[in-house]
């Protein structure tokens, strides 16, 4: 009897687990099954992507070889048709140089009856561009240590210079002659010339801000043979086709960091250290803003590339320079009225199956150029022994605080699907090399439920290690920062820091120093915006450009003579991109990478002739 009572309790006590263990059991196995669900409808989107793109590249190869066996029967034809086998034979050794195959000269120079979107003359006007733009990057490069390519930017603006001058005397000696109206009209133009810090460069009259208009359909694209010759290697050493690219350079991507420079020059106007290194912090989240929907790959660089960018309204100029070819380095120098950002990266990217891995390695830094009055701050008197002491100016008045940080990982996912989104993850750790303040801003990472997509969270650090602020919200809206010290949070709704309109009327580094020094800025105790993402001011357009990233690649007539021959503003594919000509794109594109590897193989060599 005992031990029926006894069982009796322990089926009774066994009955709820079992009935857990079961429900547990049933949700997991849906949950699975929910998932392999999901995971088939990938891979039958996969194969039927696959299975389209063997559809076609089997239709175009039947076409090309109808194409050829038309012209081996056809007598022959007249020159406004079909080119001489004469013509043949030049176009085959031209292209042989190039390092291009039969198949992939069909395309380029293919006749009329193809459906080619550019004419002779256009492809024509577009080899010579290539073979000058070419040739002034590697002229360049082939330049002793002591005329770099950097130098040589100067040096050609020191040529457009001295010619203008010489203009400007001619003009002069024709002024005598001239009827009054003529004086008015020249006293006009020399009123508006720029006498600032960046004369020698010509102001734009116009900044453009939309991409010219596409009507034709995108670049196709055999995703088959991309994922059969991309899985595993790095991208910078595989020729991808243009359907991946858009028209920009990789020096013009570096560029594009300084889209909130605001934020610095703010950060020069704040006595607390804090609050500098709360801005700086926020200048170098900024950088990754225009990445959202903007997942396309710039062109790669040729050694000794270039790019030069003038900012009138903001008074800064960005020079960068590709600087190595494998592993591939750039580096980049900014100077402003009171600050200077420069940074070298080399940037690794790999396709690994169903995602794109960047990782680039290198450090930002930021020299802020502070008033001198700001180390009598309270703050700064209070902060004890600095970790680095400060560069101090007495000449002009003020010292320099130096920062830095290190580039985040950067995933392209849903390759596969076609379904591309972007993704940074990692802690970008941002530090005061003068106090020692520290600010980390951790980038999340997708969870399997979609939770923190695009979320970023942080805190700021004084030299002490106390927290100072805490830091939230997304890197493609805004950053909101909250003081531990009020009872808020940074969830809360946020005041909004308004950058000084008259900040930009000075126009070099003494005004400048002094405009901080009288208009310094105190931060509110209450949750304030650190950051918020610039309104798009141009309609969609084709690669998802925002309007600063559509003016790194205009070229006016203005500035061309003043630009170096290396700048990337010359290179012919780009400008191919920007009006549709996908397939005159990849056959530049194609031209100047091999170029560069015949090239890069005869210095290894020693071939090359200095």
């Amino acid at each position: 009897m005992l031990y029926h009572v006894i069982a009796s309790q322990t089926t009774a006590q066994s009955r709820e687990p079992i009935a857990e263990l079961d429900h547990v059991y049933r949700e997991t196995t849906a949950a699975w099954r929910a998932r392999m669900n999901h995971e088939q409808e990938h891979i039958d989107m996969l194969a039927d992507s696959l299975q389209n793109a063997v559809v076609s590249s089997q239709t175009l190869l039947e076409l090309m070889t109808q194409q050829q066996k038309q012209s081996q029967v056809q007598p022959e034809a007249s020159a406004d048709n079909a080119p001489t086998p004469a013509a043949l034979a030049a176009a085959s050794t031209c292209m042989s140089d190039y390092g291009l195959s039969m198949g992939m000269k069909s395309m380029a120079v293919s006749t009329p009856e193809s459906g080619s979107s550019f004419d002779d003359d256009d492809s024509e006007e577009f080899a010579d561009a290539t073979d000058e733009f070419y040739d002034a990057v590697t002229s360049a490069v082939s330049l002793t240590p002591s005329v770099a390519p950097s130098t040589a930017m100067s040096l050609h603006r020191s040529t457009a210079m001295e010619a203008d001058e010489t203009a400007e005397s001619q003009a002069k000696e024709d002024e005598t002659t001239e009827l009054p109206a003529k004086e008015e009209d020249t006293a006009a133009k020399e009123s508006t010339k720029d006498l600032t810090a960046l004369s020698g460069y010509p102001e734009s009259a116009h900044v453009r801000t939309e991409l010219p208009e596409i009507t034709r359909g995108g670049p196709s694209l055999n995703l088959w043979s991309i994922i059969r010759g991309a899985i595993g290697k790095d991208l910078s050493k595989v020729s991808v086709p243009v359907f991946f690219n858009e028209p920009t350079s990789f020096l013009q991507r570096f560029t594009e960091d300084m889209e909130y420079c605001d934020m610095l020059e703010i950060a020069t106007m704040l006595p607390r250290s804090a609050d500098c290194m709360l801005f700086v912090a926020g200048f170098a989240m900024s950088n990754y803003a225009s990445t959202f929907g903007h997942i396309a790959k710039p062109f790669n660089l040729l050694l000794g590339e270039t790019f030069e960018y003038v900012c009138h309204d903001k008074h800064y100029c960005a020079l960068s320079e590709q600087v190595k070819h494998y592993p591939l380095i750039s580096a980049c120098w900014v100077e402003g009225k009171n600050y200077v950002y420069h940074a070298d990266t080399n940037i690794k990217s790999k396709f690994n199956s169903g995602s794109l891995t960047v990782v680039p390695t290198g450090v930002c830094h930021v020299e802020l150029k502070l008033p001198l009055a700001f180390l009598d701050h309270d703050d700064k008197k209070n902060a004890g022994a600095a970790c680095q002491l400060p560069c101090i100016n007495e000449a002009e008045g003020y010292f320099t605080e130096h920062y830095t940080w290190n580039k985040l990982t950067t995933n392209v996912n849903g390759i596969m699907i076609a379904n591309f989104w972007i993704e940074h993850v990692g802690d970008l750790d941002v530090l005061n090399h003068h106090s020692g303040d520290c600010t980390k801003i951790t980038f999340m990472q997708l969870g399997w439920t979609g939770c923190n997509k695009f979320k970023v969270t942080g805190e700021a650090l004084d030299h002490q290690g106390n927290k100072v602020y805490d830091i939230a919200g997304d890197w493609t809206s805004k950053l909101v920062a909250c003081p531990v010290d009020t009872t808020g949070s940074a969830t809360q709704e946020a005041k909004t820091i308004k950058h000084p309109s008259h900040m930009d009327d000075t126009v070099s580094i003494d005004d400048a120093v002094k405009y901080a020094a009288s208009n310094s800025i105190q931060v509110p105790r209450t949750s304030f915006v650190l950051w918020k993402i610039n309104d798009c001011q141009t309609k969609n357009n084709t690669y998802n450009l925002t309007t600063y990233a559509i003016s790194l690649n205009d070229k006016p007539a203005e500035l061309v003579r003043y630009l170096c021959l290396t700048d990337s503003c010359f290179c012919p594919n780009q400008h191919a991109m920007e009006t549709g000509e996908y397939k005159l794109a990849y056959t530049r594109k194609s031209q100047l990478e091999n170029k560069q590897q015949v090239t890069c193989c005869c210095c290894e060599q020693g071939e090359l002739k200095a």
